[in-house]
């Protein structure tokens, strides 16, 4: 499975949990899909401008912080209605109006609900444990679900799994590394200089002779 087949993999379940959350109980797949291409590309655009914003202030230290990501949802439109910077500075106020709708939403009944639906918030009428308040994520439950041992070695190394040590790949019959590999390319270089300059030295030399070519 390639990357983008396996990202859009991951990314279907909670859009169809947003879905559910939402009161819609059936769709298209296409329907999904579409859905799922249009949140992927937004998480990218919110990404790659939290990225910017990150190496114009602190060049040194382009790690993004609390204020890059403030900025980038400001620049894909996540808050609104807010005044800009210099539009703040003009009026002396400062605006938190799209900051505050997007907290209320954040922790507000439509959020809960997608909780809700995700398994993270327990349903009215369910007896919850203490130790399972905190509830693990579908992938986790997916990845335990289809091993059998319970443990993650199998996904280490891969993009379900944590990170794998790397250690060099020996292909049978060919160069152990790479440095090897071009130590004998130059090695057989003279040898192909010299392939090439006998090729056209045995050259018939008729065939350089322009005058006695018919034309």
């Amino acid at each position: 499975m390639s990357g983008a087949n396996l990202h859009n993999a991951l990314l279907r379940p909670p859009i169809i949990q947003i879905l559910r959350a939402a009161g819609f109980h059936a769709t298209r797949p296409s329907v999904v899909d579409t859905i799922a291409d249009l949140t992927a590309r937004y998480m990218m655009i919110l990404a790659s401008s939290a990225t910017a914003h990150a190496a114009n202030a602190h060049p040194s230290n382009p790690m993004p912080v609390l204020e890059d990501l403030y900025q980038a949802l400001q620049d894909a439109g996540a808050l609104r209605p807010q005044m800009r910077d210099w539009e703040e500075e003009w009026a002396n106020e400062e605006d938190n109006r799209g900051l505050e709708g997007f907290l209320s939403w954040f922790t507000g009944p439509a959020n809960r609900e997608i909780r809700r639906i995700a398994g993270f918030v327990p349903s009215e009428g369910d007896v919850v444990d203490a130790d399972s308040l905190e509830k693990e994520d579908y992938l986790t439950a997916l990845k335990k679900k289809h091993s059998k041992t319970g443990e993650e070695s199998r996904y280490a190394g891969t993009v379900l799994g944590k990170s794998a040590e790397e250690h060099p790949v020996v292909i049978e019959g060919g160069a152990p590394s790479i440095q090897e590999w071009g130590t004998q390319v130059r090695s057989r270089a003279p040898y192909f200089a010299e392939s090439d300059s006998s090729a056209v030295s045995s050259a018939p030399s008729n065939l350089s002779d322009a005058e006695g070519m018919d034309v």
